[in-house]
């Protein structure tokens, strides 16, 4: 007699959820076949995102049972690249034996892991499903496994198919933190850099001319380093919040459904922001220093400085054309993509799939007004 077949069915957004659940998947089907026996276990992968709905839920739990049945799993995981809430504080995960369902909020597991720890939340699923422990039993592997000290449970209120969901929550600013670790990782801080492509060719000319231009020679090599420094750190941060109010990336607190929230977000859009202009002066510089070591002769440097020249002499020089550059050139430019910005934050994401439920609910509602 052959053994029982069980499927897991791992569904994803799109991002770094599907890349987690597609890496795990080999490594959750062996896991599972060494730890309960006479189960053939099989994993499958789905990309799909949730609508939100008006209070900014994910309806995963109210779905679980029919999602189930439709593509035939036995257990159904759901990670989501949007930090989660429950009672005012950070959300973990939603879990539930009765569903056999687990709902997961990549960001909060912070920044290193991941695969790891997706794949024992996955287990305690099911070997608490599976060994009939309880949810209870359930709820402590999961803060176990995540290793969430100060984490607690909740229960949500009754509802259909969700008398039985558990939360776990994330509260204290040390949990807060490793959110926003989570968050940044999630978003993938540099992936921007394309998207500041015209950006990165104005600062260049503008830049360009900063290095041909005798003047700038005597005050950069005028200029104490640390001076220098400053400067760039001047400029980067301006062109940053630049293109963040330009692009309407701030979360305003009204926006926000708690404070923390949208401190989080903007904490996570100034970083990923701020990383990819970042970036992209290192590339400037890097351009800008080559071209001086080729172009600017050192005689003729040293003739307009009054000293003799030595190398440190270019890459300040480069440093200060790339401020000049990033300044003049590009505070005016904007993102070449707008999916780049919509990646930038959350605030975005979250509010796009809204108005997906809506526009879906509006369709809906003109097509029983046709029949």
């Amino acid at each position: 007699m052959g053994s029982e077949a069980k499927v897991v069915g791992l569904m994803a957004d799109p991002g770094v959820p599907q890349k987690i659940a597609q890496s795990v998947a080999g490594s959750l089907k062996r896991e599972l076949a060494d730890r309960i026996e006479d189960i053939e276990w099989h994993v499958e992968v789905s990309t799909e995102s949730f609508s939100l709905t008006p209070d900014g839920d994910i309806p995963f739990m109210d779905r679980a049972e029919d999602l189930r049945s439709r593509y035939e799993w036995d257990y159904i995981v759901y990670l989501t690249e949007l930090p989660r809430h429950h009672d005012t504080q950070p959300m973990l995960c939603e879990v539930s034996t009765a569903n056999r369902a687990l709902l997961v909020s990549v960001p909060a597991l912070g920044a290193h892991r991941l695969l790891a720890q997706t794949r024992n939340l996955v287990v305690a699923l099911i070997f608490s499903t599976q060994e009939g422990t309880g949810q209870s039993s359930l709820e402590d592997s999961v803060r176990s496994i995540a290793k969430l000290r100060s984490a607690r449970g909740g229960r949500g209120d009754p509802g259909p198919g969700r008398d039985d969901t558990a939360y776990i929550v994330m509260p204290g600013w040390l949990n807060r933190l490793r959110l926003l670790t989570g968050m940044v990782r999630s978003n993938r801080p540099g992936r921007m850099l394309p998207a500041l492509t015209t950006s990165i060719a104005a600062a260049a000319a503008v830049g360009t001319f900063g290095v041909f231009y005798s003047s700038m020679w005597t005050l950069a090599d005028s200029l104490h380093p640390a001076r220098l420094l400053l400067i760039g750190l001047l400029v980067i941060a301006a062109l940053t919040f630049w293109l963040i109010f330009r692009n309407h990336l701030w979360t305003k607190r009204r926006d926000a459904v708690y404070a923390w929230q949208g401190g989080l977000d903007n904490t996570t859009t100034v970083i990923m922001v701020g990383t990819s202009v970042g970036l992209m002066f290192l590339v400037l510089f890097a351009f800008l220093l080559a071209l001086g070591l080729v172009v600017v002769d050192a005689s003729q440097l040293r003739s307009e400085i009054m000293h003799p020249v030595s190398f440190f002499n270019y890459p300040k020089l480069a440093w200060l054309a790339a401020c000049l550059g990033t300044l003049a050139g590009a505070l005016g430019s904007n993102f070449d993509s707008d999916d780049e910005i919509r990646r930038a934050t959350y605030s975005k994401r979250e509010s796009e799939r809204r108005e997906r439920r809506e526009r879906r609910e509006r369709r809906d509602t003109d097509d029983e007004a046709e029949a």
